[in-house]
């Protein structure tokens, strides 16, 4: 394992550098610059798109090869990072948005004039944080690509059913989008207490305790194997996701399990998750191509004839869940197998 400030979040371990195959990149160009996002374990999936599409954008802005074949040479350029971070749900849109812009352009009477110039706004548009609004999801339309986290809690603690003072709180491993939840329910003196996991194999959760320990909250760490036996002891459990299907999430390898139990207890769970954690519309949820390839995580140096099965995400129905909150506001299963 590389040597590491144990401070820092395990989020940002990077893999050993002997004995792991390394992408074939080019120094220039803008698969070069954006090797090290490919390999980033710990960057937020939101943080990723608007690196990624800064970085396009100036790619887009300041190359100098010909238009034809832009679009096929942009996603060329993007491949490393597609790969890594395509199982997510904002990078995923990010992806078919690009894909969509020629389309876009077609019907667009104030699109740029070229396809170079509106793949370059498109990329803007996913970069800034200025847009405002609902986005329709066309490429090239108006409205903010990326959600805002810091509204999604907000369904969860008003109304009759909402965070009481001193509920207990399970939360399985790292989410931003929960952290800053938690973070709003202590700043409106409802003072939870917190039960966090492990979250292996990155121990999310202890980025997570730390977090919410320094806003001044009370948190438990727990062995994600102790998630169930938890489960009888909280008031609610809150998640995060980083894609949303149709009829099913990708949680944290025993979140299935969690949920089942917490369904005989009757104990509300809820993920909160802005809209763009939604994959596209008829896409399937996929599966970190990494978390399966680097059994580091799991197991560094395993015996030869050690199958190491390192995936540690798992695909969750959403009739587990009683509510999806998002920016928009709290939605059930339901509506959310029609679309955030």
């Amino acid at each position: 394992m590389t040597d590491h400030d144990p401070s820092t979040s395990t989020f940002e371990w990077t893999p050993p550098t002997s004995g792991i195959p390394r992408p074939s990149l080019t120094i220039d160009g803008l698969a070069g610059r954006l090797s090290t996002l490919a390999e980033d374990r710990g960057s937020t999936a939101d943080d990723v798109v608007r690196r990624t599409a800064a970085a396009a954008d100036e790619w887009l802005s300041g190359s100098e090869s010909p238009n034809d074949g832009i679009l096929e040479r942009l996603q060329a350029e993007l491949r490393d990072i597609y790969e890594a971070h395509g199982w997510r749900g904002p990078v995923a849109r990010f992806e078919r948005a690009l894909a969509g812009v020629p389309a876009a352009l077609g019907t667009d009477q104030n699109a740029p004039e070229s396809l170079r110039e509106a793949l370059a706004k498109e990329c803007a548009l996913w970069a800034g944080s200025a847009s405002t609004g609902r986005w329709n999801g066309v490429p090239l339309a108006p409205g903010a690509r990326l959600g805002d986290k810091s509204r999604c809690a907000a369904p969860l603690l008003d109304g009759l059913r909402g965070l009481g003072p001193g509920e207990t709180i399970l939360v399985h491993g790292w989410s931003e989008t929960v952290a800053r939840g938690i973070e709003m329910a202590q700043a409106r003196g409802l003072a939870p207490e917190v039960i966090v996991s492990e979250g292996g194999p990155d121990l999310g959760g202890r980025r997570l305790a730390r977090r919410l320990v320094a806003s001044g909250m009370t948190v438990r760490f727990i062995y994600d194997a102790a998630l169930v036996h938890a489960a009888g002891r909280v008031d609610r459990i809150w998640l995060g996701a980083e894609a949303l299907g149709e009829r099913t999430f990708l949680g944290r390898v025993g979140t299935h399990s969690l949920l089942n139990r917490a369904a005989d207890l009757d104990v509300p769970v809820a993920i909160l998750a802005t809209s763009d954690k939604r994959v596209p519309k008829g896409a399937s949820l996929e599966f970190p191509r990494w978390s399966a390839e680097e059994p580091w995580h799991l197991w560094e140096g395993a015996p030869r004839d050690v199958v190491v099965e390192s995936q540690s995400f798992e695909e969750v129905p959403l009739d587990l869940v009683a509510t999806i909150a998002t920016e928009h506001g709290a939605i059930g299963a339901v509506t959310a197998s029609q679309g955030l």
